[in-house]
């Protein structure tokens, strides 16, 4: 099933946090492999990324997740912990912070 990345990065979506389409520097879609469902991610020329999942038969998921510019490993490593806590997978985490859940799972596993 095909999608338009901007589809599902509505502009409602993006003028909740100040932005517009103009803000977008990159869109990406990860498939988790487990669910087949997507992460659509959008990053904002500000470094903050916005976040919304596709499940396998097309639906969008209209939460918007936003993540703060992450700037070094140390902070990377607090949203992943945060995210976890929040009961999101590990391969959900992989696929929106653009990392292996290998990754993710050994950020975990030393706390």
């Amino acid at each position: 099933m095909g999608f338009n990345l901007m589809t599902v990065f509505k502009n409602a979506d993006l003028q909740q946090f100040g932005q517009t389409a103009a803000n977008v520097v990159s869109l990406a879609f990860k498939t988790n492999s487990k669910t087949g469902a997507r992460i659509a991610r959008a990053v904002l020329d500000n470094g903050t990324t916005l976040i919304k999942t596709v499940t396998a038969s097309g639906a969008v998921m209209e939460e918007v997740v936003k993540l703060p510019e992450i700037t070094s490993v140390l902070q990377r490593n607090e949203v992943i912990r945060d995210l976890a806590k929040n009961k999101m997978t590990q391969e959900q985490i992989a696929a929106m912070l653009d990392i292996s859940q290998a990754t993710v799972s050994n950020v975990l596993r030393k706390k």
